[in-house]
């Protein structure tokens, strides 16, 4: 598994647009591809139609206790490529990721 992030604190530089078209080239290469939106714009989401969109999104992760993945990532029209969408309207997530508990598997 690689993990990659696309990041800047300035609003409006193409991070959204970057990341959706290099998950799309990803899967054109025939890798697995799950996006993740943590912005409080739900905008990545749009970028691909749903298949099966999940009820709930990257919030409920610190938000609530047990949250099967099934519930959280919402499966798009290709079939390899995810995506957990951002559902921060009150833009509380980093908030909330700041105060969840840190969690240690061995």
């Amino acid at each position: 598994m690689r993990v990659s992030a696309t990041f800047c604190s300035k609003g409006g530089v193409g991070k959204t647009t970057t990341t959706a078209n290099l998950g799309g080239s990803l899967v054109g290469a025939g890798l697995r591809v799950l996006l993740i939106g943590l912005d409080s714009q739900p905008t990545l989401s749009s970028f691909y139609d749903l298949s099966q969109p999940a009820p709930g999104g990257v919030h409920e992760l610190p938000a609530t206790e047990l949250v099967g993945l099934d519930q959280i990532i919402s499966r798009t029209a290709f079939s390899n490529l995810d995506i957990t969408a951002s559902n921060d309207y009150r833009n509380q997530l980093q908030q909330l990721l700041l105060n969840a508990p840190m969690v240690v598997s061995g």
